[in-house]
């Protein structure tokens, strides 16, 4: 068997040209890069998922309002161990535990900070995830996968989902005050008596720790772990699935922390 062909990643299918743009198989991409395992990409079109999961015995591993399966994506098939794995965070724990000899993803003793990371920074960015409206479907699978995402969040349809401007705005505002929030963990101070993020930081008053001077782009370390990753994966998603002048309000946020972290993870995005 070749090594090129080892691992197949399965990824959601853009349109043209073919990139990762889903926050969870940006999280395999970064960590299959990362562990510089052998590997290609399958592209799978949205609405092929569920038939490509249940030929690969891989459950659904989400549960759509109404009680019944939910498949998504990613998924990897090792080919050299016959392993499936269908879940973004399990995918990287096998990585590490199949391939020690590579960079590790998970620092010793880290594992279940990260997966309550994982739940912190997935819950963050979902809650304003209706910012990231323009995710590049192929064209002609728009009409299917509309139908999809109408079921996933139990709706008619999806133009119940449209925000108006004002209602965009304010979200906006709310996502900026969450963000800087979070941006606490990046200065390692914990913000535990001011929890309304301002421009100017945590009152001087209720400090008890000033923090990093440099911030970001890695939570800890010098380099990057999976918990860089996770919060990178959601920055990759919305610098494929916003509009450029929303993404660019992003980027300058908090001293421009989420552009830098986003633009040290490049050497991670490559597809193969």
């Amino acid at each position: 068997m070749s090594t090129d062909s080892q691992i197949v990643f399965y990824d959601i299918a853009s349109n043209a040209p073919l990139r990762t743009f889903a926050p969870n198989p940006f999280k395999t991409r970064y960590a299959l890069n990362f562990k510089k395992v052998a590997y290609r990409t399958h592209a799978i079109d949205m609405p092929d998922i569920a038939e490509a999961r249940l030929k690969l015995n891989a459950p659904a591993n989400r549960t759509l309002p109404d009680g019944s399966a939910y498949h998504t994506l990613p998924l990897i098939h090792d080919q050299f161990t016959g392993s499936v794995i269908g879940d973004s965070f399990e995918i990287a724990l096998y990585l590490d535990k199949t391939y020690p000899d590579g960079p590790q993803l998970f620092r010793p003793g880290t594992v279940g900070l990260t997966a309550a990371l994982n739940s912190r920074v997935d819950g963050l960015f979902t809650k304003y995830v209706a910012l990231s409206d323009s995710m590049p479907f192929p064209p002609e699978s728009k009409d299917r996968i509309n139908k999809i995402f109408a079921a996933r969040f139990g709706l008619k349809d999806l133009d119940s989902m449209k925000m108006s401007a004002s209602a965009r705005e304010a979200m906006f505002v709310e996502f900026e005050h969450a963000l800087g929030e979070f941006a606490k963990a990046y200065r390692h101070v914990g913000g535990t008596t001011d929890y309304v993020w301002r421009p100017s930081g945590t009152a001087a008053e209720q400090a008890q720790n000033q923090g990093r001077e440099e911030v970001g782009p890695w939570l800890d370390g010098d380099g990057p772990a999976y918990a860089d990753f996770i919060v990178g994966a959601w920055l990759g998603h919305m610098a494929e699935s916003m509009p450029k002048e929303d993404l660019a309000r992003v980027r300058s946020w908090h001293g421009g922390l989420w552009a830098r972290i986003h633009d040290a993870l490049e050497p991670w995005r490559e597809m193969r």
